[in-house]
């Protein structure tokens, strides 16, 4: 069956009261999947909203947040509304959904695939693996030897320990799953563990560099993508789901803070001491690294392979802008982090305009060079080692720097959406 997918849907009343159901269940079915794909919140209304008239729900109420999605449509003709609603888990990003279902709205639109192939390949989609599942462990290795190269170089010592501390961290959600403990009982074990090791490792005479082992191995962990989504949906007028993403990434990251607090005593009780950290890694070598670190983060996550280079592009772009911009040392290094990250929220929403996909594909992990994770760790081992007042100014800036962040990519993305008055998405002139 397909609906009428042009300039205008034609009459609604032409349409059957079982087309607009079989309609409200494929527009529920595919917010469900973006939603649960870690899309935010807002993105998933705005495509939403986009497609209802192309399917003749002109009118259609729809309400959405982290929990629930709500469609209802009311005409004369009806006597009561219709309204269909689908529960949301949110899980771990998986891209391959997120860029699957954008494609398939967009075909839908255009009328270039029928309502019911639509439904057909929708639910083909929702039981699809990544297309790298078999390499998402091995992708997450790559990223952490990625993401050591970015702050430390290429120390073969560094690099084994932070992947062994990472093997070690694998079985960790699994278990937690198993005994049924709350998921962020496993993010503190996580981070206790990538504390601990390399402090292990250091204290029993390895030449492992501590800090760059610890905050490489990390940088999977950072819910860097959360605090934009909250960004994104509080400047898009979801409030509820800005407070909730605003409140996950808050609990995650204080929780990684202080499994890596508990390693950093640790650390301390074997006799290591806080440093403040001034060394500084070639820009090409901390740019291969970052190149690296965001191609493995984005494998394991399930990022479609044509979605794979731009995203590297971007988020290495991002990453040089905010090195040459801290070189100037006439600039706050929150307005540099902020204005390159305002280059990855423009250059994503670019992107998806010009390959039909979202934005957030994009911004998610190309932020993650720009995520001061390691400015994190020395705040918590400055504390661990009694140096409170160090530590506290350390944090508070780790603090600011990552609110840049998240305000630079939503202001980047809100920006590009003016200039060019499109949505994050290529709008399609209908005939």
């Amino acid at each position: 069956m397909a609906l009428p997918a042009g300039g205008s849907a034609g009459d609604p009343e032409s349409i059957t009261q079982e087309q607009l159901v079989l309609s409200l269940n494929f527009v529920a079915d595919a917010g469900q999947l973006m939603l649960e794909s870690s899309s935010s919140v807002s993105e998933v209304v705005v495509r939403l909203r986009e497609l209802l008239p192309a399917l003749g729900l002109t009118g259609c109420s729809l309400d959405a947040d982290l929990s629930s999605l709500v469609l209802s449509y009311w005409r004369p003709d009806l006597a009561l509304p219709i309204t269909t609603m689908r529960d949301v888990q949110v899980g771990s990003p998986l891209l391959h959904r997120l860029a699957g279902t954008s494609l398939l709205l967009d075909r839908l639109e255009r009328g270039q695939i029928s309502l019911a192939e639509a439904t057909t390949r929708l639910a083909q989609l929702r039981n699809q693996p990544p297309p790298q599942r078999r390499f998402a462990w091995s992708a997450l290795l790559l990223s952490v030897a990625g993401w050591v190269v970015f702050l430390y170089g290429p120390d073969p010592v560094t690099i084994l320990v932070a992947l062994a501390a990472t093997l070690i961290t694998f079985p960790i959600a699994p278990l937690v799953r198993r005994v049924h403990l709350a998921e962020l009982a496993g993010t503190f074990l996580s981070a206790l563990v990538l504390a601990a090791v390399p402090n292990l490792a250091y204290a029993a005479g390895v030449p492992v560099a501590v800090g760059p082992a610890v905050v490489g191995a990390l940088f999977i962990y950072l819910p860097g993508r959360v605090l934009v989504s909250s960004v994104v949906d509080g400047l898009n007028n979801a409030p509820l789901s800005s407070l909730a993403r605003g409140l996950q990434a808050l609990v995650t990251a204080g929780t990684l803070a202080v499994g890596m607090l508990a390693g950093g005593a640790l650390g301390t009780g074997l006799g290591i001491r806080y440093v403040p950290n001034t060394a500084a890694v070639p820009l090409a070598l901390s740019a291969l690294g970052a190149a690296i670190g965001i191609l493995g983060v984005a494998i394991a996550w399930g990022m479609p392979r044509a979605q794979l280079l731009p995203a590297v592009a971007i988020g290495t772009g991002g990453w040089v802008v905010a090195s040459l911009g801290s070189q100037l040392g006439t600039v706050s290094g929150w307005f540099v982090y902020a204005v390159a990250a305002g280059c990855v929220g423009a250059v994503g929403a670019l992107t998806a305009r010009l390959r039909d996909s979202a934005a957030s594909i994009y911004t998610g992990v190309a932020i993650l060079p720009l995520v001061p994770g390691f400015t994190l760790y020395q705040g918590m081992l400055a504390l661990a080692d009694g140096h409170t007042a160090a530590g506290i100014a350390t944090l508070g800036a780790a603090t600011v720097t990552s609110l840049a962040v998240a305000v630079g990519v939503a202001a980047g993305l809100a920006l590009t959406t003016d200039v060019y008055q499109v949505r994050i998405r290529l709008p399609h002139r209908r005939r």
